[in-house]
């Protein structure tokens, strides 16, 4: 017994952690300063402060393990913009990015030794606040005791520091043991005008700030403050890692891998291919699976089942090869030498396992284990029956016709007339198949609660010299009556050993209509793909559902009409890091607004099925804001929703937004692009 507390209190110890404390920004820090500590992998935070004469809007994202990327949004309290305000904008506001770099965490030494990180605040846009700095923090475990020592510049001034200290850390009282006492010194001078850019944030009595720090349902972190000397702030931000999550709720839902009923009776008078059909549809449909064609044939002295089947449920892999097995190694028949299983994304087969009957049998009785066996079955090339020697034994034809009711939302940030405008409502989508491989879809739109109708299509700041390609879709969003969102049809080729076709026709989206096609060499356990695109669009009008024949481009503010015809294409270049988790897209070609460049888009997934990323887009546009070039910038976000859902389910959100709604980088979408279809098959 004695051994085992002695090894129980070091394991403790070895995976102890001292509680982070975030700052106004919601970086790991105090209040005004930052620390060495951060969150863990995949955590997101969202956060209000009042930290006067502010109000700031945060939001922060541990991309990687040692990497915290946060925004800010602030408002100047009782500060007019001398141009926006009088339109109904409200107060002076700034928008900044914020990024830490950890050199060496204090948890890398289990806290024997400090940790090291460099950081830069308010590094893009107007950087009105910006500071760079390096910070080293040290934990003292059993003194429950956290200190910060770093050095700054520009809006940091020299030397900085802070400590958190929470001495109820092991105490019985469960609400006493998040408590933390928090001081600082702050190295900004806030009497600087050229610092502090608001009249009423220059009084500062003193140098250190204090306050206390709670940490709430191990979500929630509040924070009372008082800074400068002079007045009292207060901070309120809630986390959730949804990077690693299995899932808010349980999934209890979901079936366990099938067992029974089992039966392996030879095909024959006992059991016939219709017979051993119907085992595998109610099997595969109670899994999550739809099978939609199937054969027999004899192939190199072997009897072969190939079944056709498409995955509605899992997203990832391995759970999908999970479930399939379990239900071949139950009702197989014991004559069948080989079993092909070709996977298809609803639209084109993308892959296939081949399995020997022989080994899956084994790996079933345990006589050899999971690592060999996924060898032995490695994803594969589609490939076709020899029809000649080939029996098809089921045939089931897809859906002519399903609905969907969807969410329809569209956000814009700092219009002139307004921080924040919206849009909500519902979108029907129809889609099926007009025959096996003609695919169609349809979506209709309306929005029911709306304020897009206050704001005006043409930036009163900068307005876009370029065609105006996407700067006035506000005016398709500001429709009263049902959009029609999209109406095309589409159809998808795999001609094997990687390579696939598709082309699209109809209306592409709100704004364009036309013509795609695309190609892609995408072979089966490959990392890298290269592809083609190119497209022929044509301008929807903005009050029906035609087209119309010219474009609007400004001189000034002076609005001219010329002939439009559309065009755009592209070489894509993708590479999937997976040791890394890491996704690349290199895009180069034509865009929408006859500008030529690239495009690169950098995204991160995480294990739960979170995606985030960025894109940056260097054309020749020479687009021009406030007297700076702009190429087109933005982050994207595309999250799983079975996180939410007490089963499982392939269905995503996904949300985009750019630095600036301009005409400059544009493409239109054209469809489903092949890529993102076929390695969400393979992730």
């Amino acid at each position: 017994m004695e051994d085992l507390l002695l090894v129980n209190y070091w394991d403790k110890r070895l995976n102890e952690k001292f509680p982070v404390v975030y700052d106004h920004l919601l970086q790991g820090g105090y209040f005004s300063m930052p620390s060495a500590r951060m969150g863990a992998e995949g955590e997101i935070s969202i956060g209000y402060a009042w930290v006067p004469p502010y109000y700031q809007y945060n939001l922060k994202l541990q991309l990687v393990d040692f990497l915290e990327v946060s925004g800010s949004y602030r408002v100047f309290r009782g500060i007019d913009d001398p141009i926006l305000t009088p339109l109904g904008f409200g107060d002076y506001s700034d928008k900044g990015a914020n990024i830490k770099l950890s050199l060496f965490k204090p948890e890398d030494s289990r806290y024997r030794i400090p940790g090291l990180a460099i950081g830069l605040e308010d590094f893009m846009g107007t950087s009105s606040f910006k500071a760079y700095y390096l910070v080293l923090t040290q934990i003292f475990l059993d003194y429950h005791l956290e200190v910060s020592l770093g050095y700054g510049s520009h809006r940091f001034r020299g030397v900085f520091g802070g400590f958190n200290w929470m001495p109820f850390r092991n105490s019985n009282y469960q609400f006493l043991k998040e408590l933390s006492f928090v001081g600082e010194y702050d190295a900004i001078p806030y009497k600087d005008e050229l610092v502090e850019k608001h009249p009423k944030g220059r009084i500062k009595r003193t140098p250190f700030n204090f306050g206390i720090k709670y940490h709430l349902w191990d979500m929630f972190d509040l924070s009372l403050s008082y800074i400068r000397g002079a007045k009292v702030a207060l901070s309120i931000s809630g986390s959730y890692n949804f990077g690693t999550t299995k899932g808010i709720v349980p999934k209890f839902e979901n079936k366990l891998p099938y067992q029974a009923p089992v039966n392996i009776q030879e095909l024959g008078e006992l059991r016939s291919e219709d017979i051993m059909m119907q085992d595998f549809m109610f099997a595969m449909n109670d899994q999550g699976l739809d099978v939609t064609e199937a054969w027999i044939s004899y192939e190199n002295n072997q009897k072969v089942l190939r079944l056709k089947v498409i995955n509605l449920v899992y997203r990832e892999e391995r759970y999908l090869k999970e479930r399939i097995v379990s239900i071949l190694a139950c009702l197989t028949p014991q004559d069948i030498d080989q079993v092909i299983v070709v996977v298809n994304a609803f639209l084109v087969s993308v892959q296939e396992y081949h399995f020997d009957m022989n080994f899956l049998r084994k790996y079933k009785n345990k006589e050899i284990g999971p690592f060999e066996f996924d060898l032995l079955t490695s994803l594969k090339e589609v490939t076709d029956p020899n029809l000649s020697q080939s029996k098809r034994v089921f045939f089931k034809k897809k859906e002519r016709i399903n609905f969907e009711l969807m969410p329809r939302t569209q956000t814009l940030f700092g219009s002139t007339r307004g921080k924040f405008k919206y849009a909500l409502g519902l979108t029907l989508g129809i889609n099926g198949f007009l025959n096996e491989d003609l695919f169609y879809s349809i979506q209709l739109g309306h929005f029911f609660l709306s304020d897009l109708h206050q704001i005006n299509d043409i930036d009163r700041l900068n307005p876009s010299q370029l065609i105006n390609v996407r700067s006035d879709v506000i005016k398709y969003y500001q429709q009263k009556s049902i959009a029609l969102d999209e109406a095309y049809l589409e159809k998808i080729w795999n001609w094997g050993k990687g390579w696939y076709t598709r082309i699209s026709v109809g209306y592409l989206e709100i704004e364009y209509g036309g013509v795609c096609t695309e190609w892609l060499y995408y072979p089966v356990n490959s990392e890298w793909a290269i592809g083609m695109d190119f497209a022929i669009l044509k301008k929807r009008s903005y009050q029906n559902w035609g087209f119309t024949n010219e474009i609007r481009k400004l001189d000034g503010f002076n609005p001219h009409w010329f002939p439009f015809v559309g065009s755009q294409y592209f070489l894509n270049i993708y590479y999937d890091w997976t040791c890394a988790d890491l996704e690349f897209k290199l895009s180069v070609g034509k865009f929408l607004a006859d500008d030529f460049g690239a495009r690169i888009e950098l995204s991160r997934y995480f294990p739960s099925g979170l995606q985030v990323g960025f894109w940056y887009t260097m054309t020749n546009g020479h687009d021009r804001i406030n007297d700076h070039t702009y190429y087109d910038k933005g982050v994207f976000f595309s999250i799983p929703l079975d996180i939410f859902y007490t089963k499982s389910s392939r269905s995503r959100w996904g949300y985009g937004m750019s630095a600036w709604l301009r005409d400059v980088g544009v493409r239109a979408s054209t469809g489903s692009e092949l890529y993102n279809l076929i390695n969400q098959q393979r992730q």
